[in-house]
């Protein structure tokens, strides 16, 4: 676990931070590739970026903050923009996220729907690149484990606090290598899927089962007041869903 790079005077560089930033890089790159195959201006992809950027950094910040640890944020309300150090939540992106394409799209009178295809595969490279970050980090990890594939996290980490230095899943890597194989599925999909919104879509049911996995696993997970249901799944269950009938409906009307 390495979560900082480099220390310059007062200024600490964090590995979080660094993969959250090589995440955006990636994407925009990837972002922009579909532009020019789909005859988009690649100046809009980098406008879309910025929007996304601020509206998914905003909502996983609150969302984090709101659900894991309120406590931080009352105490130190400045703690809100050290993103770098982590606390991001991937459903608060995501919703952040949706609410930046709605507001991007009627600026600039376009289909919300075309703009979430052109950026999908990106997002969920851009997810697969912030799981590195969250296992430098120490964040995000899993239950305590025997397997061959625990591990255990340097001394004063946060699953080493939680689970007093036993080795546990790794799931940040897990979900790596499923949001990894989610993105060569969605870029192999992205030419078959005829209809608006299919492929982004197709992305929210794709990672609702890729959470509901990994969240099996977390040890870091809420839970639904006094339930064993865990938050993550309950509502990547309902995204699921959501997701699944948008799809179906939009495939009819489309045929």
């Amino acid at each position: 676990m390495h979560p900082t790079i480099a220390e310059f005077g007062p200024f600490t560089l964090y590995s979080y931070g660094v993969m959250v930033a090589i995440a955006f890089i990636v994407g925009i790159y990837f972002a922009r590739q579909e532009a020019l195959r789909k005859d988009i201006k690649p100046d809009l992809v980098y406008d879309l970026v910025f929007f996304l950027a601020v509206g998914s950094l905003i909502g996983a910040r609150f969302y984090y903050l709101a659900f894991f640890d309120p406590a931080s944020f009352v105490k130190n309300p400045v703690s809100i923009f050290r993103i770098w150090e982590g606390g991001l939540a991937v459903h608060g992106a995501i919703l952040g996220g949706i609410i930046a394409c709605v507001l991007f799209a009627r600026s600039r009178r376009m289909s919300f729907w075309k703009l979430t295809d052109l950026i999908t595969p990106s997002v969920i490279l851009g997810q697969a690149i912030g799981r590195i970050g969250c296992f430098l980090n120490g964040c995000c990890f899993g239950v305590p484990t025997d397997s061959v594939f625990g591990v255990r996290f340097s001394k004063g980490s946060l699953p080493d606090i939680a689970y007093a230095g036993l080795p546990v899943h790794p799931t940040q890597l897990y979900e790596f290598a499923l949001d990894l194989s989610g993105f060569f599925i969605l870029w192999a999909m992205r030419r078959k899927i005829r209809f608006e919104g299919g492929l982004f879509l197709a992305y929210l049911a794709m990672y609702s089962i890729i959470r509901m996995i990994i969240s099996s696993l977390r040890g870091d997970s809420l839970y639904i007041w006094n339930t064993n249901l865990k938050t993550a799944q309950v509502i990547s269950g309902i995204i699921f869903v959501i997701a699944l009938r948008l799809f179906i409906s939009k495939r009819k009307k489309s045929a």
